[in-house]
């Protein structure tokens, strides 16, 4: 006597075999650029699908596209696109997704706000930075394709603070300065801050010295220190000028934002230099001369009726 298998038994053993990992419908291909210069610029993801579904609800499966910090989505994940995708067949299937090479164009305009903000701080990065594009039919398993996001940034020295105190002295008086200056991007040379005594209308008057700074990335103080003035230099509105990089060694990202100034008043009452407060850096001036020209022809001369010799040779 024969025994009869029953048709189900078949059934589920196919479904067992269409179901293994070879054969599930995925991601079965992903090209992406090598280098996104701009990645908020827009950019195409290239892919194909393959294999096949079984069974209830296999008529559509959802296609995922991510980027993340690592090839397999543990790290930095952020979602760019998503959607339900049909797939061809009837019954108990196969089911089949669409075939052939497929693209997506990435956008700002189609993203979440959480990756515009991810994307937004990838292009602001100082050097450029290796991410990768993942996909995912179902839950079958990542595809990825690695990238070079963004660019190499120049540095951008600038004040970004700084205090003067006192704010009026007599002649022959000592006030104290400090200040802050910054640069996100590094740079690769050190350089010096250059302190210039000039007029109420910020013309030159004087070299007063230079403070070195290190290279590399964050922000350089400089701590409360001394500047005495010649007791012969006449009363009146003055300013210190700072520019950073006097020199010119360092190629930066903006060249018109380096000079900042603290106004000093010099007179000889007493009292009101004595009783004054401090006063703050004003940032990013814009010098009403040729900073290049102009600086040159002052740091080589030693200080004058003006203002007696500065001295500060510790690196920040």
């Amino acid at each position: 006597m024969k025994l009869r298998m029953p048709v189900t038994f078949f059934f589920m053993l196919s479904l067992l075999v269409a179901g293994s990992a070879s054969a599930q419908a995925s991601v079965y291909n992903l090209t992406v650029p090598s280098t996104i210069t701009d990645p908020l610029a827009g950019f195409t993801i290239n892919y194909s699908l393959g294999g096949s579904k079984w069974g209830v609800g296999a008529a559509s499966a959802e296609l995922r596209f991510y980027i993340s910090a690592s090839p397999n989505g543990s790290t930095g994940v952020a979602t760019l696109a998503g959607w339900q995708i049909h797939l061809s067949g009837s019954g108990w299937g196969p089911y089949y997704p669409p075939s052939g090479n497929q693209s997506l164009y990435v956008s700002r305009w189609n993203m979440p706000a959480n990756t515009v903000a991810l994307l937004e701080s990838i292009s602001a990065a100082c050097a450029p930075q290796t991410w990768y594009i993942l996909a995912e039919l179902d839950w079958t398993g990542y595809k990825n394709g690695p990238t070079l996001m963004g660019t190499t940034k120049q540095p951008d020295l600038y004040f970004s603070s700084g205090t003067i105190s006192p704010a009026a002295i007599r002649p022959g008086g000592t006030t104290n300065i400090s200040f802050d200056v910054t640069t996100r991007c590094p740079t690769s040379s050190g350089s010096r801050v250059g302190i210039y005594l000039a007029d109420a209308n910020y013309q030159l008057l004087s070299f007063i010295g230079a403070v070195s700074i290190g290279s590399g990335a964050g922000t350089w103080s400089l701590p409360p220190t001394g500047i005495t003035f010649s007791p012969y230099i006449a009363t009146g509105t003055y300013n210190i000028v700072l520019f950073a990089d006097m020199d010119g060694y360092v190629a930066e990202s903006n060249e018109n934002n380096n000079a900042g100034a603290f106004q000093l008043g010099i007179n000889w009452n007493a009292m009101a230099a004595a009783g004054s407060e401090e006063g703050k850096l004003e940032l990013q001036i814009q010098p009403p001369f040729e900073s290049g020209a102009a600086l040159y022809n002052l740091k080589s001369s030693a200080p004058d009726n003006y203002v007696q010799e500065f001295h500060y040779d510790a690196e920040l």
